[in-house]
């Protein structure tokens, strides 16, 4: 049987800082494109069911990756791994949701919520070291 080697510290930075740069390449070509006014603007009204949407799963995701971390601190070395890698996919769904919401109405106060849960997700679950 070929086992493979644990994956080490190098490989966790490397997801993490994958997940920041497609977030911050999405919002970022969402903001190109907006202000080229290639697209036209949703007014927010229009909006108000997706817009309650996002703030609930936004708030959800918090919520999970709080629970998640809280998990990891009695979990085992090898679901310790798995579980961080959850918890910062939930952060970067939160971050893609508002980047979503804001291609579509061009405002930014729709981004915030989520990128908020997605650096609270890199802050709370560091990288794992054993």
């Amino acid at each position: 049987m070929n086992r493979r080697p644990a994956p080490t510290v190098k490989v966790f930075f490397l997801i993490r800082t994958a997940m920041t740069v497609g977030v911050i390449a999405f919002i970022g070509v969402a903001w190109l494109i907006r202000g080229r006014g290639q697209v036209t603007v949703v007014p927010t009204a229009s909006l108000a069911t997706l817009t309650t949407v996002m703030y609930a799963s936004v708030g959800l995701a918090a919520a999970a990756v709080m629970v998640l971390r809280l998990r990891i601190a009695s979990s085992t070395t090898g679901m310790r791994r798995s579980l961080s890698v959850v918890s910062w996919a939930v952060g970067e769904f939160a971050a893609l949701f508002g980047g979503v919401m804001f291609f579509l109405t061009g405002e930014w106060r729709l981004v915030l919520p989520g990128a908020l849960v997605f650096a609270i997700a890199l802050a709370a679950v560091p990288l794992p070291r054993d």
